[in-house]
Formats: structure tokens, C-alpha cells, sequence
């Protein structure tokens, strides 16, 4: 094992705070004058302001007397809960106990600790009577790094300066964030940085943790550069003002059609109006389609494989012409696991068509797939997941991926086809006596308002993962406990706010209430900063580079191990835990409590893990890969209290005292856990028959309930359909006229809120890719015969 460990940023940033102090102090000087003395350090008031957090902005008021601070408040209610809140709860108090802004950041919330004390110190400064005024840096390249999307390495830049202004930004791709993800952020928010010479414009839609990450980089290389330059801190405030934007301005488009929405479902949309209208005539096409994100593809762009009942032409070039499945036995197998509750010819609809969708794919627009593979688990025997060439579509290949997305835009607008990135679609423009859509109101990134009107709208935004008021409000499924805002590895900007839209104005919905798609889990949040251990020999699937992992991952590896004790939020297990780490999460709702005695725990610290973890939740969530088995971890003891001081690990001496601690009733905690450690020592388990070489006895205390999440893609249920694609009303009949819905907008019409999302393996991007494809058609023909 090679150590690779990085020097941690803390010394630096305890470094930093020190120079501001100094600076402060040596700004202020001390005089033995009465009469200055007399007047105090401050002018009694309150004061304010305002710094650009990871979430949005952090506002801090401090009181003042002449000689002291009497209170810190701070407000960041768009900082992540559990990580960035710590900061916004904490740091107040330290700053009011040191009377100054002198204090450590909160580790795991750098960002929104960074907020916070640059903030408490303006707001200081102002009491003082200190002007802010800019000080000079020293020219030349200053280098920094912070973490981004993958915990395992962070995102490098190199920021060129000259005494006063930012000159140049380099960001380097030679990591392992998403590539066209980060390259989004390179195209266009680094351009905007250095034009309005700040680092306060805003995060690239669909690409927030990389641009967040970027931001931090840079901020660390102008301070540097300041240092450097022998100037206080608070310089950088010149480089905080917030984004331009343009106000009071609102254009009108007129289109044919418009598509919202750019990922798989509505690329394919857009692609196949424009096709049809060209077809008829080559000056007709007139469809204009807009995305919030500042790239293609969506969450289609980042995934894996498509669902598809076979292609013509694949099978004929790959298979000698002969089908890949029975087609018919399919249709049986999924009506039956939907138990009746899924539209049957909406079914119809995706194994009757998505294989011409794969050839058209393929042979039309350069797509590359594979030769079918099975569903995920053995019982899936069909040959249905066309996967995307290469097959391993990890961060190392999701750069071809992305590109067969930018390939069909490049054709759509060969064909005559408009688009605009960074524009959100945020309410319809519904006439209410003739149910009818007319457009939408949308707004660009910098400020813009369009009314754009459309003969047909497509709603095609990827449901509501990123939305966890409308978890909360529509997860009411009886046959689950689903309720709550669930963690997403996804695209965020999926937040339903066009489904709402569409529910306010009337419309249906098709098994809204069932539970997300999951094949992941963890922990909540993610410890950083322990030393990093290589695997040689072991490529980790998401970068193609030797795997990584790291002591900071004990509590991820904890809450997906088969050998642990999983239970719901009512203290009841709710699983075998042989599946904990993909497929059976989402089974206990938006969260769970995995239950570990000391002695477990010691033994960890002793001996290791006596079963590596299993589950793409290591290489999704953590380090890249599990931690090894039989790998002593001496700091297990400092990682657990790091993991209960970030709020997601809880510690109690008794198992009753540890139930109230996590919520649930105490006495249906000991009944469980008295049942498993009987389970444990008889070596059957009755309930959900684990194998008895994984069943370990919870042992004394004091005991630990470590948090797991079930982390979604997407959610499943959605609008009502019908097969023109049409949404339709809440009598689940009648359409709302020039409304139509595809992808995950719409894809329960194909489930049933009694089961969880199929396992034949890529449904959701089949259904993206075939319910565009045929929308369009239908959209473009009926415009044509108007």
C-alpha cells in the first residue's frame, strides 16, 4: 500500500485567520490617549453583512457595545444540512466567545465557514470604522486545489494575477471529476469570472459541486496572492461582488414546438420534431428546446445502459437476425410485477418500439451500444440492457458518452433546430377556459425573462429527485415508508418545478407516490482529510485509475456491510442487509440506522473489517473503493467521534439511551436487537434468512447507530399520460390540450406504487429514449396537419 496522504488546508486556513487578526490589530493601533480610549473599540449598533456560501448567501449580524460584541447571529438557509448548518450554528458562538473572527472552520463545511468568517469580519470592520479598501497582490501564478464532486482528489487550478486584477484561470481536467460536467464549468463560468472580475457569479446549473469546488480553488489562490503581496485579507472582498444581471428585460419567442428539457428523453424529442418538420419541408422546422443545465444530456448523459426489445438492424449485424428475447414472455413478466396497477399499452408502447429506437440511435445519429446483457439480479433472465459504448461508462468514459449527446444536437441543428443552455422554464402559460397550454415563462442565467409560445410544449425535466418538498408532499405510498427528502446522486436541477406547474393547473398523476430508483447507499455526509491508501492492481471503476481508500470511509463501509444489523425509523429490521449496499435501501425510506456494539467496533480498529463492503456506494459516494478486508484501522476511535461530531453517527452507553437518541422507540430497538443476536447464535435467521457466516452478534455497550441513505437517480412516478403522450386531467381521461410529458416525467405510467423500480435493468433510460422518439413523431404530425 502506498500512503497518499495530502497536507491538510486546515493549517492553512488557521494560518490565515491569524494574518487577519494581525492585520486588524496593526490597522488599529493603540494609543495612550484617555480621550481615545474613552471612545471604545466600537460604535454601538448592529451590523451586517453578506458572503457567498456553498448554497447561497450567509448573512451575519453582530451587536456591539463601545467595547464588546454583545451577539452573533448568522442566516444560510441554503447551506447543506448537517454540513454547511454546523457552521451557521456553530461558528456564531465561538466568534461571540473570542470577541473576533479569529476562529478554526468547521471541518467538512470549509466553504460555508469561509462565508461566515469573511462575513463576521466585514461586519466587524464596519463597527471598528475600517474602510475596506483594496490592497495590492503580488503578481504571478498562485496554485490551489480543492475537493469537487469525487472525495478522492480534488480539482487543480492555477490563477494568474497582476496587482490588482485576475488575468487568467487554468483549470485542470487531469482528475476525476465527470468530464463534461467540469468542462461546463471551464466553458463558462471561468469566462465569467475573469469578465466581471469576481468570484461570486454563480454556479453552473448542473454542475454546482465542480463549480463550488473551482470557486474555492481560486479563492485560495487570490488569497495567496495577497499574502504574497503583504495585504490583509479582507482585500478580496473586490472580488465578491455578485453576478450581473439584467433586469426588466422580457422577449418573446413564438415556435412550433418547444422542448424543456435536454437530457435523453428531450434531446430525442427535440431531434425527432425537427426530423419530421424537415422531412415535410426543409424550410419548416421551427422547434425550439431549452435546458436550466449549461450542458446536454442530463442525467441520460451519466448513465449506463437502455432498456430495449430487439433492435431490426443490431440483431441482423450482431445476431445473425435472431431476437435477443422473447418478447411476449417480457410483457408477462413485467404486467405481473406490476401487479395490473402499470398502463398496459404504455408498456406496449416501450417493448414494441425501443429496439427501432436503438437502431435509429445507432445507424441515424452514431450512438454506440453493446450486445444486450441481463437485468441486475440472477432472476432477470432477459437480454435487454443495450449498454453504451464503452461499457464502463465511468468518469473516465463518460466524455465519449456525452459526446454521441452533443452529436444528435450538432444534427438537430443541422436541421434548422434551436436550443438554449442555462435557460429555466419556471411556470406555464395556461388558458383556463379552454385547457390549454399556450407557452412558458423561462429566465436565462443572466437575468432574462422569455414568454416563449408553443403550438405543443414537452415537458421532458427528469422528475423531482432534487426537489425533497415534493418527496416529502407526494412519497405517500401506503405500502412503504417513504415520506422525506431523500439524498440524490444525480442531477439536482431535476427538481419537478414544471410537474408541479402541471398539478397546479389540473393535471393527473401516475404513481407519483412510489419509491425512488436506488441502486446506491451510504452515509449522509463524508469525512475528509485522513491519509489515502492506493490498491495496485485494482482499477477503480469510475476513473480507470488505481483505486483508492481511505479510514475516513469506516462509517460508509459500516452502513452497507452484510455482516451489520440494519433498522428502519421505527427501530424494526427491515432487510436481510445482504443487499443494504444496492438494492434493498430505499426498503427503510429516506434513511436508516446501522447498529454496532463497541466490541464490533474495537475489533475494526484491531483487525479490520472482517468482510470488505460491498455495494457501488464506495466508488459512487466515498474513496473510489472499499476498505480491504483484514486491514487493521487504528483510527477507527478518532473517526467515529469525527463522524458523531459532523451528526451522523450516534453514540450512547445503552441501547435505550442510543434509541432516543436516533428517534425511535427504545424498547422496539432492544426487542430487535434482542431477536438478532438470537438469530445470531442458533445461525438461522427467520426472518429474512441471512447467511449465517454474515449473522454477528450485537455485543456490549456503548453502542453506535451509524445513519444510512438510500441515494436516488431519480424518482419514477409522475404525471398521466395517455399514448398520444398527451397529460392528461385529473378525471384521467381528458388531455390538457398541447401538454405532453416523456422520460421520467412521466414514467409511472409504467410501475406500480406496490413495487420499487423494475430490475430488468435500464427501464428509466429506455423509456427516455423511446417515449422522446415517439412524442416527437406525434407532435410534428400534428402540427404539420394544422
Amino acid at each position: 500500500m502506498k500512503n497518499t496522504k495530502k497536507i491538510s488546508k486546515l493549517l492553512i486556513v488557521c494560518i490565515i485567520l491569524g494574518l487577519i487578526t494581525a492585520c486588524t490589530q496593526t490597522s488599529n493601533p493603540v494609543t495612550s490617549s484617555t480621550e481615545e480610549t474613552t471612545k471604545g473599540i466600537y460604535t454601538p449598533n448592529t451590523y451586517s453583512a453578506t458572503a457567498k456560501g456553498y448554497g447561497g448567501d450567509v448573512t451575519v449580524k453582530i451587536e456591539v457595545d463601545e467595547n464588546k460584541i454583545l451577539s452573533v447571529t448568522a442566516q444560510g438557509e441554503k447551506e447543506t444540512a448537517g454540513i454547511g448548518s454546523k457552521a451557521i450554528e456553530e461558528l456564531p458562538v465561538k466568534i461571540f466567545e473570542k470577541q473576533n473572527a479569529d476562529v478554526d472552520v468547521i471541518a467538512g463545511a470549509t466553504i460555508s465557514s469561509n462565508a461566515l468568517l469573511s462575513a463576521a469580519r466585514a461586519a466587524i470592520n464596519e463597527a471598528m470604522g475600517i474602510e475596506s479598501t483594496q490592497g495590492k497582490m503580488k503578481p504571478g501564478i498562485y496554485a490551489a486545489s480543492a475537493i469537487g464532486f469525487r472525495l478522492f482528489e480534488e480539482v487543480e487550478v492555477n490563477v494568474t494575477v497582476d496587482e490588482t486584477s485576475i488575468l487568467g484561470i487554468e483549470v485542470s481536467t487531469d482528475n476525476a471529476e465527470t468530464k463534461p460536467i467540469l468542462q461546463s464549468v471551464i466553458d463558462k463560468m471561468i469566462p465569467r469570472m475573469i469578465e466581471e472580475q469576481s468570484i461570486n457569479v454563480d454556479a453552473i446549473t448542473g454542475a454546482t459541486v465542480s463549480s463550488k469546488a473551482v470557486t474555492t480553488a481560486v479563492t485560495e489562490a487570490l488569497n495567496a496572492a495577497y499574502m504574497a503581496g503583504g495585504s490583509s485579507l479582507d482585500s478580496i472582498s473586490v472580488f465578491q461582488k455578485d453576478s450581473i444581471k439584467v433586469t426588466g428585460k422580457v422577449e418573446t419567442i413564438n415556435t412550433k414546438a418547444l422542448v424543456i428539457g435536454l437530457g435523453g428523453s428531450g434531446t430525442t424529442a427535440a431531434m425527432r420534431i425537427a426530423e419530421k418538420m424537415y422531412e415535410f419541408d426543409h424550410d419548416s422546422v421551427d422547434v425550439l428546446a431549452i435546458d436550466k443545465a449549461g450542458k446536454f444530456g442530463g442525467t441520460s448523459s451519466v448513465a449506463s445502459e437502455m432498456f430495449a426489445v430487439n433492435a431490426p438492424k443490431f440483431q441482423e449485424e450482431f445476431n445473425e437476425g435472431k431476437d435477443y428475447v422473447n418478447k411476449e414472455e417480457l410483457r408477462s413478466a413485467w404486467l405481473k410485477y406490476t401487479d395490473g396497477d402499470a398502463k398496459t399499452e404504455m408498456v406496449d408502447l416501450l417493448l414494441d418500439n425501443s429496439g427501432i429506437v436503438v437502431d435509429w440511435l445507432m445507424y441515424d445519429h452514431g450512438y454506440k451500444f453493446s450486445t444486450p446483457k441481463r437485468g441486475f439480479t440472477e432472476a432477470d433472465i432477459y437480454e435487454v440492457k443495450y449498454q453504451y459504448l464503452p461499457n464502463d461508462t465511468g468518469t473516465k468514459e463518460y466524455a465519449k458518452t456525452y459526446s454521441y449527446f452533443e452529436g444528435i444536437m450538432e444534427d438537430y441543428t443541422e436541421l434548422g433546430g434551436k436550443y438554449l443552455l442555462e435557460t429555466e422554464a419556471y411556470e406555464l402559460i395556461y388558458d383556463i377556459p379552454s385547457k390549454t397550454v399556450k407557452g412558458v415563462k423561462a429566465r436565462s442565467y443572466d437575468g432574462t425573462e422569455y414568454e416563449i409560445y408553443a403550438e405543443a410544449i414537452v415537458l421532458a425535466t427528469g422528475g423531482f429527485a432534487g426537489n425533497g418538498e415534493m418527496e416529502t408532499k407526494y412519497f405517500s405510498n401506503e405500502y412503504y415508508p417513504l415520506k422525506g427528502e431523500w439524498k440524490q446522486y444525480g442531477m439536482q436541477q431535476n427538481d419537478g418545478k414544471m410537474i408541479e406547474n402541471a398539478i397546479n393547473i389540473g393535471a393527473n398523476t401516475y404513481n407519483i407516490g412510489m419509491p425512488p430508483m436506488v441502486h446506491v447507499a451510504g452515509t449522509p455526509s463524508f469525512l475528509t482529510g485522513y491519509p489515502r491508501y492506493e490498491l495496485p492492481g485494482v482499477i477503480g471503476r469510475m476513473t480507470g485509475r488505481t483505486s483508492i481508500w481511505t479510514p475516513g470511509d469506516i462509517p460508509l463501509n459500516m452502513v452497507i456491510a452484510k455482516n451489520s444489523l440494519a433498522i428502519n425509523r421505527e427501530g424494526k429490521r427491515f432487510t436481510s442487509e445482504m443487499g443494504i449496499g444496492m438494492l434493498d435501501p430505499w426498503k427503510s425510506g429516506a434513511n436508516y440506522f446501522s447498529i454496532w456494539s463497541n466490541d464490533q467496533v474495537q475489533k475494526i480498529k484491531v483487525e479490520g473489517f472482517s468482510v470488505a463492503s460491498e455495494g457501488p456506494g464506495t466508488s459512487y459516494l466515498g474513496h473510489q473503493t472499499a476498505i480491504p478486508a483484514n486491514i487493521p484501522l487504528p483510527e477507527t476511535d478518532e473517526v467515529m467521534q469525527s463522524a458523531i461530531d459532523a451528526g451522523f453517527v450516534y453514540k450512547a452507553d445503552t441501547l435505550a439511551e442510543l434509541a432516543k437518541l436516533i428517534n425511535v422507540d427504545p424498547t422496539t430497538l432492544e426487542e430487535t436487537v434482542n431477536t438478532y443476536n438470537g438469530y445470531c447464535q442458533s445461525g438461522q435467521d427467520l426472518d429474512y434468512k441471512k447467511p449465517a457466516e454474515f449473522l454477528v452478534e450485537i455485543g456490549t455497550g456503548p453502542y453506535y447507530a451509524v445513519v444510512g441513505t438510500p441515494y436516488c437517480y431519480s424518482t419514477c412516478g409522475g404525471l398521466d399520460i395517455n399514448e398520444n403522450f398527451n397529460v392528461l386531467m385529473t378525471d384521467g381521461q381528458t388531455p390538457i390540450n398541447n401538454l405532453y410529458a416523456v422520460g421520467t416525467d412521466s414514467m409511472g405510467v409504467l410501475f406500480s406504487e406496490k413495487k420499487p423500480y423494475v430490475t430488468f435493468g435500464g427501464a428509466a433510460q429506455g423509456w427516455a429514449f423511446t417515449s422522446g422518439y415517439l412524442a416527437g413523431g406525434i407532435i410534428a404530425e400534428r402540427i404539420l396537419e394544422n
